[in-house]
């Protein structure tokens, strides 16, 4: 009797396998999922990144605007001209009639850089996987990867501005500090950013990935695809500070984000008034030319007194508050930024903990911070590494 019940069982446990690997060939073959799993991560996840740049920088104009003056066939026509231009052209086109455009719920005050969100519509037999909660999961990951995508474009345009700018603005010899103060600023906020986007793209994304993978390519029935699937994108929701346990850390991580961002208005709004005032000086030098040229005196002792008075106005004006503003920025900056290693440097995952080491190398904010001078803050880090 118990030989009859373990052949049955053999048998039915051969007939559960037989049918689980045709499954999965179905799946693989006939519905392609392991392309739309790949989808997913070059575009929901960022990965395809010569594609995110150029929608980037196509978007820059419109997502500046307020979220309810966007409209959006406007952004699905710019999503359209982004994927002709790059290499996310060549991609199979049922790939690429499932990319779209959402716009989120519009809050109080918000840009679209706020509300804007890639898209990717599912059907068929695929959506046992990528559930409705999954894309939904998804979509929370990609808010958080384009914002942190979005302080490097901005990152970039300041430091550009800033190489673009030093040279001219040497005519100016009073904004030296100035430029100094913004150079430094940046150089921080650089570093910063260039640490977390290290975090976002190995320890948050390849690692869990290449797990994914692995896992999706052993399996062998459609319960353990579910699974692995679920487990990335729990880590991933993890470790990108989407749970509940890291709440406190990912508001604190969006108010340096916000620091990034008015630092770049501030440093904008420096360097057009100093260029309208460059090119006042250049107007008034071209005038002393001119009539030189002409014979006539160069200019009278009054219209000389006149432009040294409006310089030293301008620069009374300027300096103060300008250098009052980015100092403000920088100490609110630093602040932010010692309450996030606080943080990170006691969290439970051992990735995160291991960014607050990569975050201060040298030790800066260590420094000025008694909290991270705690023997047991850094025990788990020694471990890490």
């Amino acid at each position: 009797m118990q030989d009859t019940t373990t052949e049955f069982q053999n048998i039915i446990d051969e007939a559960y396998k037989d049918t689980s690997l045709h499954l999965l060939d179905v799946l693989h073959e006939k519905y392609k999922f392991l392309d739309h799993l790949k989808a997913m991560r070059r575009y929901i996840l960022l990965g395809q990144g010569d594609f995110i740049r150029h929608l980037m920088d196509l978007l820059e104009e419109d997502l500046a605007k307020p979220a309810g003056n966007l409209y959006l066939h406007n952004l699905t026509g710019i999503l359209e001209t982004a994927i002709r231009a790059t290499n996310a052209q060549f991609d199979d086109s049922d790939i690429l009639k499932r990319l779209d455009v959402r716009l989120l719920e519009v809050s109080p005050g918000d840009t679209g850089w706020d509300v804007f969100s890639l898209d990717y519509h599912v059907d068929g037999p695929i959506r046992t996987v990528f559930t409705p909660e999954c894309i939904i999961m998804y979509l929370r990951v990609f808010n958080f990867l384009w914002r942190a995508k979005r302080m490097e474009y901005i990152l970039a345009m300041i430091w550009k501005n800033q190489i673009s700018n030093a040279r001219m603005l040497r005519a100016i010899p009073e904004l030296t500090g100035i430029l100094h103060q913004c150079h430094v600023l940046a150089a921080e906020m650089v570093h910063f950013i260039q640490q977390v986007q290290y975090y976002i793209n190995f320890e948050v994304l390849e690692c869990t990935w290449d797990e994914l993978l692995t896992k999706v390519k052993e399996a062998e029935d459609l319960d353990y695809i579910i699974a692995a699937h679920q487990k990335f994108l729990d880590t991933v929701t993890a470790r990108c500070l989407l749970d509940e346990q890291s709440r406190e850390i990912l508001t604190q991580l969006r108010t340096i984000f916000d620091l990034v961002i008015e630092f770049q208005a501030a440093q904008d709004n420096f360097y057009s008034e100093a260029t309208q005032e460059l090119d006042v000086r250049r107007c008034y030098g071209h005038r002393r030319e001119r009539r030189s040229k002409e014979g006539n005196w160069e200019v009278t002792d009054e219209e000389e007194e006149d432009e040294q008075l409006r310089r030293i106005s301008f620069l009374k004006q300027i300096i103060p508050s300008t250098r009052a503003r980015l100092t403000v920025l920088s100490q609110s900056y630093q602040d932010m930024v010692r309450q996030f290693l606080v943080m990170v440097t006691t969290h439970q995952d051992a990735s995160l903990r291991f960014l607050s080491f990569r975050l201060d190398f040298n030790e800066h904010y260590k420094s000025k911070e008694p909290k991270l001078q705690s023997p047991f803050m850094y025990r788990g880090l020694r471990h890490v590494t």
